[in-house]
């Protein structure tokens, strides 16, 4: 399919939370806490939005690059380390630690196990120093996976085929690949999904939908995209904001939502928005 054939339409987001962020990231929805949390990179904080917009922000003790909830536990990936967080003494305690070297946790996911996978990024953007983990809250381990990498966004588990997504938004690099994840948890097979050097926005964060496409915000784009699971693009989606950061699944209404974190603009960047009919 040519870029002339492909759908290009509007995605119908509007705003959601009621508190705004410099940098909105990693929204996650908890069917337990019933809400989604996401974070503030630049803002230093971590945030909740209730399904009725209601936002609480707490300051994070270091800039925090992923929030992740698993099972009741709020995970927040940060300069030095993986925290939990707790939301009644609004506390956050160190669960693993990582060398304090000009580097922090960017993003992350979580597979069929209740594992994440975080990446780290330089935060001067000047080394390709970047590391791929796999954190397991239950051993409380934390382990080296695949590195070289200058900005890691995008990771996305998906459990039908045992492979992770990932990419690079580092303007030379603009590409998204898959690693195929053998029963030792090694990354191999590294193949291209999809390279963004002529479309709009860098890869930034992304998720899969019920029937494994692979949405991805492009950032500074304006839009998000949506691929098949062979990397195939399918839509282009221009969204209300400049700079979309990451898009994910809001499975608490009769039919499911996406919401969306971005950088803050001149009008509701910022927000947590939310659009209540995509298509998944």
């Amino acid at each position: 399919m040519d870029s002339a054939e492909l759908e290009i339409a509007t995605a119908a987001f509007e705003p959601l939370s009621t508190e705004t962020a410099k940098l909105g990231e990693s929204p996650v929805w908890s069917e337990a806490h019933n809400a989604v949390f996401w974070v503030d990179i630049d803002g230093g904080q971590l945030l909740r939005t209730r399904p009725d917009g209601e936002t609480r922000a707490w300051t994070t003790p270091e800039i925090p690059g992923f929030v992740q909830v698993v099972d009741e536990g709020i995970m927040v990936g940060m300069e030095t380390g993986i925290f939990r967080f707790d939301e009644e003494s609004a506390e956050f305690t160190r669960l693993v630690s990582v060398e304090p070297d000009g580097k922090r946790f960017n993003d992350a996911c979580t597979d069929s196990q209740g594992r994440i996978w975080a990446g780290t990024m330089d935060m001067g953007k000047q080394h390709d120093n970047g590391i791929v983990y796999l954190f397991d809250p239950k051993r409380v381990t934390l382990t080296p996976r695949l590195d070289g990498f200058r900005i890691i966004n995008g990771l996305a588990w998906d459990g039908a085929n045992s492979r992770l997504f990932l990419s690079d938004s580092w303007m030379e690099v603009q590409t998204v690949w898959t690693c195929s994840v053998d029963a030792q948890d090694n990354l191999s097979d590294r193949r291209e999904f999809a390279r963004f050097q002529d479309l709009d926005g860098r890869p930034d964060g992304g998720m899969l939908d019920a029937d494994g496409n692979y949405w991805i915000a492009g950032v500074f784009g304006g839009v998000i995209y949506r691929f098949s699971p062979d990397g195939t693009e399918m839509t282009t989606r221009a969204v209300p904001v400049e700079a979309p950061t990451k898009p994910a699944l809001l499975p608490c209404f009769d039919r499911p939502a996406i919401v969306l974190t971005s950088f803050a603009d001149e009008g509701d960047g910022g927000r947590l928005a939310i659009w209540r009919d995509a298509p998944v």
